[in-house]
């Protein structure tokens, strides 16, 4: 055997280990030697098993099983094929990535299984409107590398108008921030950045963000918690919270437990009716999320709540009340 082609053995013998073999199928010694006799490489067993020595020292866990009556290798690939399906998934869910980008990620998630893993994978389809362009991937890795050096960065910030055109905030301001970390919520991407002026973090949708320029200073590193940050930032219900007790029909039971935890307090159960005490803080998204469920759950506390709701009643009472 050549010697270039002892050097590359076990990048072969790992290839064809990726691509043939999973718990389901093994791959013999003599069917290694087959696909490297296709390559083009004839070798003896003894060179193979250094080779799979050699993967094994390296990190990679080469398996020798027996399976259904038959004995061979396989490695440990990167994920399960339900990993990879949640991975992909995630991608799929993204809004922020255009469909190119996202077909791309799951092209590479999916490598790390067995061909025939590959094979048995449903149809990968998004069901969000994504974007048209891999510029917020772009901006990801930018913005990634200017938290690490903390390098502050310089944009133009906007919203769309109604005719779908770009309209900057703050007539047109150059916004000057340090990047902290990049987040994400409700499958969009969000830049944490840190105000000097102000003295504060704030978020902003990277897909928002346009003519991003990374500047060569390295600003001075203040205290950050992302843990304590996505607590206070991201948090529907955030904010001072109160005691809400809330009579809900009996089969809205698993919506309350999935929205609030099971860690609720139910103090009164009749045959189909569950008083609940949540403790939250009462925002616009509470009150949304309470509105949904109009004519199966009513408020029994606070008071003030209960007089929110009923003036949101009264105005959507007017504004479709039919006219003569």
């Amino acid at each position: 055997m050549k010697h270039a082609d002892i050097i590359r053995l076990p990048l072969l013998v790992k290839n064809i280990l990726m691509r043939y073999s999973d718990a389901d199928n093994l791959v013999s010694m003599g069917m290694i030697r087959q696909y490297l006799e296709d390559e083009g490489i004839s070798c003896d067993r003894r060179s193979v098993y250094r080779a799979i020595d050699v993967l094994n020292e390296c990190g990679d866990e080469i398996l020798y099983e027996r399976n259904h009556g038959v004995r061979g290798y396989r490695i440990r690939h990167p994920f399960t094929q339900g990993e990879a399906l949640f991975l992909c998934d995630a991608v799929q869910s993204s809004s922020s990535l255009s469909a190119k980008a996202s077909d791309e990620f799951c092209d590479r998630i999916l490598s790390g299984l067995s061909l025939h893993e590959q094979e048995e994978m449903p149809p990968l389809v998004s069901a969000v409107s994504k974007t048209d362009s891999g510029y917020v991937l772009q901006l990801i890795e930018l913005l990634l590398k200017a938290a690490a050096s903390r390098n502050p960065v310089e944009f133009r910030y906007y919203d769309l108008s109604v005719t779908k055109k770009k309209q900057y905030r703050k007539q047109n301001k150059i916004y000057h921030l340090v990047p902290y970390a990049v987040v994400s919520n409700d499958s969009r991407f969000y830049a944490v950045l840190y105000s000097e002026v102000h003295h504060s973090f704030a978020n902003y949708r990277i897909d928002k963000m346009d003519m991003v320029t990374v500047l060569k200073e390295q600003a001075d590193p203040v205290y950050f918690s992302l843990e304590d940050h996505m607590r206070s930032s991201f948090n529907m219900y955030h904010g001072d919270p109160e005691t809400v007790t809330v009579d809900f029909d009996l089969n809205l039971a698993n919506v309350v437990f999935d929205e609030f935890g099971k860690d609720i307090i139910i103090s009164k159960v009749s045959a189909d009716r569950f008083t609940a005490s949540i403790r939250t803080a009462i925002t616009p998204t509470l009150i949304s999320w309470l509105l949904q469920f109009y004519d199966r759950m009513e408020v029994k506390k606070p008071e003030h709540l209960r007089d929110r709701l009923s003036e949101i009643g009264k105005r959507l009472a007017v504004t479709y009340e039919k006219g003569d």
